[in-house]
């Protein structure tokens, strides 16, 4: 079990020691992939929009690739510790997104978070609560103290998001991402999260 990494008298808490939480408001809820959200999981990385706004996203080729992918991908980059995956679900239902933390840096008590959805549940409520949620569990569990976040420059919706929930600007990235659709580079805007503004 890897020790918890200490920062200005700070501990975080390794992922792999915390079981996978149930985190929910009043209207959204983030939970552990489950078999059920394969059909989620199939759709968005076909989405043109999640493959020209995220990298490294790999269309399945059908709903049994999704459900391995589920079974396998997950566990194991919560076991090494190396990043954290939610099914975005509304109720107990099949998911209608995803949540992550991703490019957790213990030393610096800090990751990076993403979020995306599928067409039919896009809307500001239900994406700066998916948002706000995960990076709750950073906070609040893992003991994170600084959370970042990249939005291509031409993605105004995740940034109005991100500054919704407390987001704030932080530079400007050339060419920082590459889309998973087109190959094109996206330039990108960076803003971090730390706890005290969380909204």
């Amino acid at each position: 079990m890897a020790a918890p990494a200490r920062r200005r008298g700070l501990t975080v808490r390794p992922l792999n020691t915390l079981p996978v939480p149930v985190l929910t408001d009043d209207q959204v809820m983030i939970r552990r992939p489950e078999a059920r959200d394969a059909a989620t999981v199939l759709a968005g990385t076909r989405d043109p929009l999640v493959r020209e706004f995220m990298q490294g996203v790999i269309p399945h080729q059908d709903l049994a690739s999704a459900e391995r992918w589920i079974a396998e991908v997950p566990p194991l980059l919560w076991a090494e510790g190396r990043a954290a995956y939610f099914s975005v679900a509304l109720g107990d239902c099949p998911s209608v997104g995803w949540a992550e933390l991703v490019d957790l840096r213990p030393a610096e008590a800090a990751a990076e978070a993403a979020v995306w959805l599928l067409p039919e549940a896009r809307s500001m409520k239900v994406a700066s609560s998916a948002l706000r949620l995960v990076c709750r569990f950073g906070f609040e569990q893992l003991g994170l103290r600084r959370i970042d976040a990249y939005a291509a420059v031409d993605n105004m919706p995740v940034q109005v998001v991100g500054a919704y929930i407390g987001f704030r600007r932080a530079g400007f990235r050339s060419e920082l991402f590459r889309s998973s659709r087109t190959q094109r580079l996206h330039d990108a805007v960076y803003a971090t999260l730390v706890p005290e503004d969380l909204c």
